[in-house]
Formats: structure tokens, sequence, C-alpha cells
């Protein structure tokens, strides 16, 4: 290829680029969706403030370890934040925003 095909495609390429852009950015905000199994641990933890597995499961009635698990899937989905404070984990709620697109 030559030069100007490369700039020529290159500039094609930032186009739609805008274009996409221009298109996510006048996307509605998204809302995130709680599921059925997740519902119980981000009302208790909501309840709380603030709290570990323990605390959530004493709320829920369900099992510590089902509640560290849901817990941490919600960490790792990005929902809640987690602190270490020696071997206890305390997780928190976390404000969502909408999702940026990085192209």
């Amino acid at each position: 290829m030559r030069n100007f095909e490369i700039m020529a495609a290159f500039e094609k390429v930032l186009k739609r680029l805008d274009v996409i852009d221009a298109k996510v950015s006048g996307m509605p905000q998204v809302q995130v969706q709680v599921s059925s199994r997740f519902l119980p641990t981000v009302t208790a933890l909501s309840s709380l403030g603030s709290g570990t597995a323990s605390q959530v499961s004493r709320v829920t009635g369900r099992s510590r370890a089902f509640e560290s698990k849901n817990l941490n899937d919600l960490h790792s989905m990005g929902l809640l934040s987690k602190q270490g404070q020696g071997r206890m984990k305390i997780f928190s709620s976390r404000k969502v925003d909408a999702p940026k697109a990085d192209f």
C-alpha cells in the first residue's frame, strides 16, 4: 500500500469512530438490573450502609458463604467497593454511572 492509500483508509476509520462516538453519546443512561439472586444481598447491604458477609447474611437469612460469593460477584461487576480490615472484608455500595465507550 502506498502512503496516500494508508492515509485514506485511516481517515475513513476516524470518520466511522466519530459516528460511533456521536451515537454512543446520544444513548440514554444505562440502568443496572439486579438478578433475583443478588436482590436480597443488595437490599440488605443498602439497609446496612456497609458491612461484612456475616452481617448481610443475618439480614437475608441466607448462609454467610452464599452472601460472601454474592458480594464478591457484585464487587467484580463494579457495583460494590471492598475494603479489608485484617481478615474481614467490608463491602459498601458504589454509585454507578453510565458506562463510557472506549474506541
